[in-house]
């Protein structure tokens, strides 16, 4: 087991609901167009993202399994930290691969500056980026 991340678009926003048995489900089209295994920092990032209330999950309460809709400035404030090194330290969590998070990141770091790059391009052209993580 182990923090498994994934960024998608949409054409559309998702939509969140209860179904016909009152649990929630995320409606829309949308398929995987990035992976990423245990990268801690860039869960640290996202983490801080939705506690400065930058971001907000699709359906309220927990993060894990519940996507959230990235913004232009948030993805041009990502690119920022990692042209610049500075990408945030992870706290840990059970599942997030911490203890090598410095080989994690730069491991994932021409994979996250495409990703970057992809995602304003998508964003400007009218598409939606999401980003879900599940541990």
């Amino acid at each position: 087991m182990g923090l498994d991340q994934y960024a998608f678009s949409s054409p559309e926003p998702l939509v969140a609901g209860k179904n016909s048995q009152g649990q929630w489900s995320i409606e829309g089209v949308h398929g995987e167009e990035f992976q990423w295994r245990k990268h801690a920092k860039l869960q640290a990032f996202f983490e801080a993202s939705i506690t400065m209330g930058l971001l907000e999950p699709l359906i309220d309460g927990e993060f894990n399994c519940n996507p959230v809709m990235l913004t232009l400035d948030t993805v041009k404030s990502l690119e920022r930290l990692l042209k610049n090194n500075g990408m945030p330290e992870s706290e840990g969590g059970f599942f997030y691969g911490h203890q090598f998070q410095d080989e994690a990141a730069a491991e994932y770091k021409e994979q996250d500056m495409k990703f970057c790059q992809w995602a304003k391009d998508t964003i400007k052209g009218g598409g939606y980026v999401y980003y879900d993580c599940w541990w």
